[in-house]
């Protein structure tokens, strides 16, 4: 079989976030205020990866109304969070 076969057979992706789709820096502030970066060029590759049918799901250990809002921005459906 080859790669590009193999690659069709991709039905779900399973990430974690920081480190993975962040540059692993966390930024705290006063209140429980939690800043992340995000990289654009993984958006793009998310939202193309759901254009070709691929379902994604982000798992992490760590809860932030960060990682909520850019799944939702994502339109990512499967997300996992301690809470």
């Amino acid at each position: 079989m080859s790669l590009k076969e193999k690659a069709k057979e991709i039905k779900l992706v399973i990430t974690d976030v920081d480190g993975v789709l962040t540059e692993g820096k966390i930024f705290l502030g006063t209140d429980h205020q939690e800043w992340k970066a995000f990289h654009a060029q993984d958006g793009l590759g998310i939202a193309l990866a759901q254009k070709a049918g691929i379902k994604i799901a982000i798992i992490t250990g760590r809860y932030s109304e960060a990682v909520e809002r850019r799944a939702q921005e994502l339109s990512i459906e499967h997300l996992y969070q301690k809470n």
